[in-house]
């Protein structure tokens, strides 16, 4: 028997579809083989339908029966294989509910083949026999033609509607892969041409697969349930699109440490408890799975997944469990605690979670931050029941960490940090004698940027030390392109910050710089906030004696911003005290803020220091400080903060003749 064309074009399209999925993947997954069994099906079917046709060669000995049963049943199976390549595509699409009309078209195509192929053998609704041969009827070209134009329609909506969920090449590749497998189809059935059409399609299913994303890249362990890459792709493609009420955030205490003293095998067995009770408790649909035993569970109906974990057993018995009006929360917590419950882990499972309702949620962005402060989020030790609250404030805070850390990872890129000048008043001379550096970070998006907002940050994700030496080399390039010292300025004072005074590499990066542009380290004063004094002390005392080692001078900046007293900074080899504008305004308020000003003041001067108001923005405000004693005065007073062309105009303007 020598099979037909058919036979082995399918055969070589299994090989291929084979090749191309275990190439794909690292593990096996139980997507993407439908294909391959669907493919493998057809060819076995039709090696029967060939075994068939050979054994009823002789047209008098024709089985017109077994034939036509065996013709509607490859048929059938053909068809299967389509509709599951349209679900295929639902999958990929990220199509999580059908509209009522696709429902519908769908039922009807697939109800009228199943009654036309179960009646064809008795009937000839669909073929019927013709000297030993078997041929198309009117009714089935008609029928066909409105599946193949149905089909097209349906492929096309769905790429138009979910094909923002996929990228562009991934749009082009569904619709190529669709025109040729429709084109396979007519030419198979209508032409009655095996051969280009199993190549169209032998083609068309190999280019799906070389192009198209892997469902499985959505899916955690086994197709259990989604995992995260599937969360954010649902949150980024928008939220209510899905039709989802809210997202419930769950999470296990201290999972991260069991983590460190549990074996691998033993995580992963109860990371498939908790997948499995969470999937049974709540459907496969709703389950993500983050990471480090945090889950996001979608709700399309609270009330459908909220019911109560047991009933009443009689009028008698009782047994506790949620009410129908409790929180809805309260009962997913309870829910989930059972779940953990019944993992059996040697350790007791501790459930934590929160809830992200509809109305708290703007954009698509929202889920995505919300998972990550749930994930930031440390339980401790409370007691009770862990449920927390997620705000809309957090979420904009949150928002504005990342984008002001975007800027500052792209501003040490690009060079979008500056400097400004601010000159400070010294009344003993009667001039602009020093000037502090204040720093601006200039994005193209959020403006300029104050260090108030980026330097917090900046010390957080241990970027102030880049930040730092960029800025004192700006200063440094300014100090070589203008003689500053015969222009008055002959003391430039430098805020570090807390992070940079507590690094083991602040003297040799600064005093690396100061060669690189042969400045003398005497002209720099350098600033340290009394807070940063206070918390590590030692640290940083080190680093000022090192500094001064190499000629630098030394400030206290902020000071009167916390408890002060002279023990705090004393050890510190400082020259000047920098009272905190928020004190000098207080001054103003009261006899007694007035009386404890002027009392500071006396004092550092006593010790030896130079007392600096910070903040003098009126004239009034300037007599009553310069009455106390101050030495220095800064603020819009005198002069706003200066770029540098500015500030040498200012200077110019000032000098004295």
């Amino acid at each position: 028997m020598v099979l037909g064309d058919f036979t082995y074009a399918t055969a070589g399209i299994i090989a291929l579809l084979l090749i191309a999925y275990f190439t794909r993947r690292s593990t096996r997954q139980r997507s993407g083989f439908f294909f391959i069994s669907c493919v493998a099906a057809i060819m076995v079917v039709n090696i029967l339908n060939e075994i068939i046709v050979s054994l009823t060669n002789d047209p008098g000995k024709v089985d017109e029966g077994a034939l036509m049963t065996s013709v509607c049943l490859s048929m059938l199976f053909f068809c299967a294989f389509y509709f599951g390549i349209v679900f295929y595509f639902f999958e990929i699409l990220g199509v999580r509910k059908l509209s009522t009309s696709l429902k519908i078209v769908l039922a009807g195509f697939a109800s009228i083949e199943l009654i036309g192929l179960a009646i064809t053998p008795s009937t000839g609704f669909f073929f019927s026999i013709e000297e030993g041969l078997v041929v198309l009827t009117p009714f089935f070209l008609v029928y066909f033609s409105i599946v193949m134009i149905c089909f097209n329609a349906s492929m096309i909506y769905l790429i138009v509607k979910y094909g923002h969920n996929i990228r562009r090449y991934q749009r082009y590749s569904l619709v190529a892969s669709c025109v040729a497998l429709v084109f396979a189809f007519v030419g198979q059935a209508v032409l009655t041409r095996y051969q280009p059409g199993c190549m169209i399609s032998a083609l068309a299913l190999i280019f799906l697969f070389s192009s198209i994303e892997d469902p499985s890249e959505y899916y955690y362990q086994y197709n259990m349930c989604f995992n995260e890459h599937a969360f954010k792709q649902i949150a980024e493609r928008n939220f209510r699109h899905y039709n989802l009420e809210g997202i419930c955030f769950a999470g296990i205490v201290d999972f991260t440490m069991m983590s460190l003293y549990l074996q691998r095998d033993m995580i992963e067995r109860i990371e498939n408890r908790l997948v499995e009770g969470l999937v049974k408790g709540f459907g496969k649909k709703n389950v993500f799975y983050l990471d480090n035993g945090v889950f996001a569970i979608a709700f399309s109906s609270l009330e459908a997944v909220c019911k109560p974990l047991s009933t009443p057993h009689d009028d008698h018995e009782h047994v506790e469990g949620p009410r129908i009006g409790d929180d809805p929360v309260e009962r997913i917590y309870e829910k989930i605690c059972d779940i953990c419950a019944g993992v059996g882990s040697m350790l007791p499972l501790e459930p934590y979670v929160s809830m992200l309702r509809k109305e708290d949620i703007e954009t698509g962005e929202d889920c995505i931050t919300a998972a990550e402060l749930f994930r930031t989020h440390n339980p401790g030790s409370d007691v009770g029941k862990r449920i927390f609250e997620l705000k809309k404030e957090d979420f904009r805070l949150h928002r504005r960490e990342r984008a002001v850390l975007t800027a500052i990872t792209e501003g040490l890129t690009d060079n979008h940090f500056t400097v400004c000048y601010q000159p400070i008043y010294d009344v003993s001379i009667d001039t602009y004698s020093s000037c502090e550096v204040l720093m601006r970070l200039c994005n193209p998006e959020l403006g300029v940027l104050f260090p108030d907002e980026f330097i917090p940050v900046a010390d957080k994700y241990g970027l102030s030390g880049q930040i730092g030496d960029r800025i004192f080399e700006l200063v440094c390039k300014t100090l070589k392109r203008h003689n500053l010292k015969d222009l008055g300025t002959i003391f430039m004072h430098i805020n570090i910050s807390q992070s940079q005074c507590i690094g083991n590499r602040l003297s040799d990066s600064m005093g690396a710089i100061c060669r690189k542009y042969e400045i003398d380290p005497r002209v720099f004063g350098i600033e340290i906030s009394e807070s940063s004094c206070i918390k590590d002390k030692g640290t940083i005392l080190e680093n000022v004696l090192s500094l001064k080692r190499k000629g630098m001078s030394f400030a206290i900046d902020n000071f009167g911003c916390v408890f002060s007293s002279a023990d705090k900074i004393t050890g510190f080899p400082v020259k000047y005290i920098k009272f905190d504008r928020h004190t000098i305004i207080a001054s103003t308020i009261g006899p007694e803020n007035k009386s404890i000003l002027v009392h500071l003041v006396k004092m550092i001067k006593e010790l030896g220091y130079k007392a600096v108001a910070c903040g003098v923005e009126t004239e009034e405000l300037y007599r009553s400080l310069y009455s106390m004693g101050f030495d220095l005065f800064q603020g819009y007073y005198f002069a706003k903060p200066l770029y540098e062309d500015d500030y040498i105009e200012f200077l110019n303007a000032h000098q004295k003749h």
